[in-house]
This record gives structure tokens, sequence and C-alpha cells, in this order.
């Protein structure tokens, strides 16, 4: 992934937070934002070192590469946020499951199917939702290998930036393919879901 590509995370509950400590902890800058404003995220920016930063909603939505760390009723509001979503990839780590209305709103479809409906021109890519919070952002013990997040996408070009963006991050990413296919295996209640792997060196 380009060293010019910016990063945003879009929500500061426990995956957005999650994924913030990630991103501190490789070193990589990352802007992070909420619907409150960053005097709200001002403590947990500071709190995880120089390569995180608060910024307003709109400034986080400038970035090519944005996590949308929301709660899955938040998603069609935030599609309205910008007018078109081309040239964006756009990471979904919610989980519709947990929705009350979630039916209702997705008809059938997959939620990753549902944000790139609402997200006109958006690269979905279903990633990072897999695991609870505090186990993602959680250090795997030295020696004990990389854990193991899995990516789906219908663009092989955004998953494989996702992928790559993963291991800089100090996980090992595992594609899944298109959202349809694998993409369903980490929608709750996937076969994948709450699976804490590690993928171990074999030499």
């Amino acid at each position: 992934m380009s060293v010019d590509t910016r990063h945003a995370i879009v929500g500061s509950g426990n995956i957005g937070s999650a994924l913030a400590r990630l991103f501190a902890r490789a070193g990589v800058e990352v802007s992070i934002a909420n619907t409150r404003g960053p005097q709200s995220i001002t403590e947990l920016a500071a709190s995880l070192g120089p390569t995180v930063r608060a910024m307003t909603l709109a400034e986080a939505l400038a970035s090519d590469v944005i996590f949308m760390a929301i709660p899955f009723g938040a998603v069609e509001a935030f599609g309205n946020a910008l007018p078109d979503w081309n040239g964006k990839i756009v990471v979904d780590t919610t989980n519709a499951h947990y929705a009350a209305n979630a039916d209702d709103i997705l008809k059938g479809r997959l939620s990753s199917q549902y944000a790139a409906d609402v997200l006109p021109g958006a690269q979905i890519v279903k990633a990072f939702n897999q695991l609870p919070a505090q186990t993602l952002a959680a250090e795997v013990p030295s020696g004990q290998g990389k854990r193991v997040v899995f990516v789906s996408s219908d663009s092989g070009e955004a998953s494989s930036r996702i992928a790559e963006l993963a291991g800089t991050l100090g996980l090992s990413a595992v594609e899944l393919g298109r959202i349809d296919e694998g993409g369903r295996l980490i929608q709750v209640p996937g076969a994948l879901v709450l699976r804490d792997f590690t993928e171990q060196p074999l030499t």
C-alpha cells in the first residue's frame, strides 16, 4: 500500500479503539473521528501516541481507506455523509446480527452488500469483524505467531490492499474472495466468527 495512502477510523467505540491501538502499535498514521467531534476523542488519541490523530468527521472522510467502525444501525446515515464514495475503500467492521431491526434493513442481503448499496461507488471490504475488540487489539505473545484476520471483497484490488495493510499492522490476513461467498463465513453466525486463529511460522 502506498505510503501516501491516508487511513481513517470512523467510530471510537470498542472496535474503533481497538483498530487505533493496532495502528499505534505498528507506528502507522491514522485519523480517528466520530459524530461527536474531535474533542471527544482527544484523550484517546493522545493515550495512543503521535500516529493517531483526532479529526472531524469531514476530515476523516477525505481519507482513501476508511474503517467503518460504527453500529450497524448507523450505516445508512454514514452513507449519506458523502454524495458518492468513488475512489474510496471502506472496511466494513459491523455486525448486523446485533441490531434489533437488521432483518428489516437487510431484506435478505448480507450486511456488506447492504453497505455497498448505501455507500455508492465505494469498494467495500469485510474485515476486522470476526473477533471481539479486546481480542483483536491484544498482542500475541512473542514466538506464538500472528493473529489471523479474514478479508473479503468483491474487489480483488481492495481485498489485496487491506490484506497488505493487515500485515503492516502485525496481523496475518487470509483473503476469502467475494462477499457472497467468503464474506458469508465472517458474517454472524458464519463459521469463522469468534475464531481466534494464529498463523505459526513454518520454519
